[in-house]
């Protein structure tokens, strides 16, 4: 079953994980379970709560490479054997609350809840899921332990939403064995699907020019999931502007003008799991200038300003190298 609580006595009780290679065969099946949970904190402190476990289509990732070789991101999620304490899985990845607990309002005490997901291969059998947070020294804390039974009824095996468009923009092979992404339209109302598909195309295009993704094109699959929005374009607060659309993503996150992020992961993930991915990019439909990334999350980029070319590729290389900025000093 998928507890609803954080369990201490079984982290309390838990063997010390260990690292072994492990056959994906042998423990996991062809499927993704997409784990959502609520983070809960502030500058000051962190929790994090389990809210549902749903399965989805086929695993995106590698069958061969399961754990973590990276370092890199604050959180840690990992899958671990309760029996034998062995990982079977692990990935790093930084959060919509890590970037929330920068500003100003957490540090005055503010709390702030946000949706989260993390995505895992489907065990065959229980497994112990568990979220870390890496400290200034590098040092991993937990801070979230649950029991995941894939066979629970309390996993959702939900259909998916109706009324979502797929596109294969660039196809080079079987997912398992290729970096999958995820174009989202944010911001597109029904009638300016012929304009998502040209913006698509664009975006692909320039994509593939770059280094390293010129010289690596067949290593790539990316789809466009079109979701038609009720309004054109997103909010843009700070003008007084406020839209309905399809994945809730807006202009002056977490207080900054040019920010764009969306703080409903529902909704995004929602749309994305219509196609496998490894990354997700979100694109928006306006003029203006924004986007926004966050590593092993997603990435915004707006479609139409002169700087969206630079914005575009900027934003992923946050999203998915886990890049600083190159202007920070």
């Amino acid at each position: 079953m998928v507890h609803l609580a954080v369990l201490a006595a079984m982290a309390l009780a838990a063997p010390l994980a260990t690292v072994q290679p492990v056959a994906f065969d042998d423990v996991f099946v062809d499927a993704t379970l997409r784990v959502d949970t609520y983070h809960t904190g502030n500058a000051a402190g962190e929790t994090v709560t389990l809210d549902r476990v749903f399965r989805q289509g086929s695993w995106a990732g590698s069958l061969r490479h399961l754990t973590d070789r990276f370092g890199v991101g604050r959180y840690l999620a990992t899958v671990v054997d309760p029996v034998t304490g062995v990982v079977l899985f692990s990935k790093g990845y930084d959060s919509y609350f890590g970037e929330y607990r920068t500003t100003a309002a957490a540090e005055k005490g503010v709390q702030r809840t946000f949706q989260e997901s993390v995505l895992i291969p489907c065990p065959k059998k229980p497994v112990r899921f568990s979220i870390a947070v890496r400290q200034r020294d590098g040092a991993l804390r937990e801070i979230f332990a649950t029991e995941i039974d894939p066979n629970s009824t309390a996993v959702v095996n939900a259909p998916l939403d109706a009324g979502v468009t797929v596109i294969q923009a660039a196809h080079a092979g079987d997912p398992h064995l290729k970096v999958d992404i995820a174009i989202l339209a944010e911001g597109y109302t029904a009638a300016e699907e012929a304009k998502f598909r040209t913006d698509l195309a664009r975006f692909v295009k320039l994509f593939f020019t770059q280094e390293p993704y010129a010289s690596h094109k067949g290593s790539f699959n990316i789809y466009g999931v079109f979701t038609p929005s009720q309004e054109s374009g997103i909010s843009e607060p700070s003008w007084g502007v406020y839209r309905t659309t399809a994945l809730g993503a807006t202009f002056d996150s977490l207080g900054s003008e040019r920010y764009v992020l969306t703080e409903d992961n529902r909704r995004v993930r929602d749309a994305a799991a219509h196609v496998p991915y490894d990354a997700l990019m979100i694109m928006v439909n306006s003029a203006r200038y924004g986007g926004g990334g966050i590593y092993n999350l997603y990435c915004t980029f707006t479609a139409d300003n002169q700087w969206s070319s630079y914005v575009f590729l900027h934003e992923f290389g946050h999203s998915f190298g886990g890049l600083a900025d190159e202007y920070y000093t």
